[in-house]
């Protein structure tokens, strides 16, 4: 759910705009981000607004799920500074701050004077102080990068924009300027899944350690013709269901992730690829672990180990 201040911030700005015209530029919106081999979205005004209304909230939420991930998987994580690189509106930014509260120093960049236009003017609406005093610095990730470090970087349905020959640089470049824990975070599609992986080769190549989602730093097991990707539930509000003309009360955003840590943290013994098949007396899995990929099946027999597989959901640790 999003923070009352970003919603109220969001319904506001939306609100410049007929609910038809928004409709409207959502759904042209969604058509050009289905596009195939494309470079980043040429945005209108009424673009950008829809943006806020129609894809924000998903995210919001996918961000919010991954940066969660960090906190179990890294003990004690407290973070201080951070850089959004593509930062948009700043998406990424509010997301962080709700769950890092010693975040002080926030950095957005951004290539688009547009978006960082709007996102200045959500942030004026925060009561936070980190956010609503974010330096947002205007360049491009393929140019030159902030000098200084931070505890927090994260590229944030980024890569993707980014043409296949800078892709690596520019991630290596993103870990470079991290302090603590890098986070990627990409569309779960084939080609955002293709992405991720290859980042993740490049970055354990240059020394960093994995601590999400996968269990293992050995070669990804993942068959060609699939794909390793999640899903988040989020629950639409009004605004959010007229923008997309959508009659359900939620939406499923597919992702792909990967968070690389400085330090090595540990790792799970397997990570859940796809939904539980739940029955009364068994679950059954498909796991990625350190031996490659696995099903297990988990029965009443087995006591506590049952109740708790029980409890699991795709993506989650087992």
């Amino acid at each position: 759910m999003l923070p009352v201040e970003l919603l109220a911030a969001i319904v506001e700005l939306s609100a410049e705009i007929q609910r038809a015209d928004l409709a409207r530029a959502a759904a042209e919106l969604s058509s050009q981000y289905r596009a195939k081999g494309r470079a980043r979205p040429q945005l209108t005004h009424s673009h950008r607004l829809a943006y806020l209304a129609s894809r924000l909230p998903a995210t919001y939420s996918v961000i919010s799920r991954v940066l969660r991930e960090a906190q179990l998987r890294i003990p004690g994580l407290c973070l201080e500074s951070m850089l959004d690189l593509g930062a948009g509106p700043g998406t990424a930014m509010w997301a962080a701050v709700e769950l890092f509260p010693a975040l002080a120093r926030v950095v957005g960049m951004e290539n688009s004077a547009e978006w960082i236009e709007i996102g200045s003017r959500l942030i004026s609406k925060s009561g936070n102080r980190a956010i609503r005093h974010a330096e947002w610095r205007q360049g491009t990730v393929t140019g030159e990068f902030p000098p200084e470090c931070f505890d927090l970087v994260v590229a944030s349905y980024l890569i993707n924009e980014v043409p296949v020959r800078d892709r690596a640089r520019v991630a290596l470049a993103a870990w470079q300027r991290t302090r603590t824990v890098l986070v990627i975070v990409e569309p779960g599609t084939p080609e955002g899944f293709a992405i991720i992986r290859g980042l993740r080769q490049e970055l354990l190549a240059a020394g960093a350690y994995l601590a999400a989602p996968c269990p293992h730093g050995n070669e990804c097991p993942i068959p060609g013709g699939d794909w390793c990707h999640f899903s988040e539930r989020l629950d639409r509000t009004s605004e959010h269901r007229s923008a997309k003309r959508g009659e359900l009360g939620y939406e499923d955003e597919k992702y792909s992730y990967v968070i690389f840590t400085r330090e090595p943290v540990v790792l799970p013994a397997a990570r859940i690829l796809r939904h539980p098949r739940k029955h009364s007396g068994h679950t059954e899995f498909e796991l990625c672990t350190p031996e490659g990929l696995k099903r297990e099946t988990i029965s009443r027999k087995q006591g506590e180990r049952f109740k708790t597989a029980k409890k699991t959901e795709w993506g989650d640790t087992l």
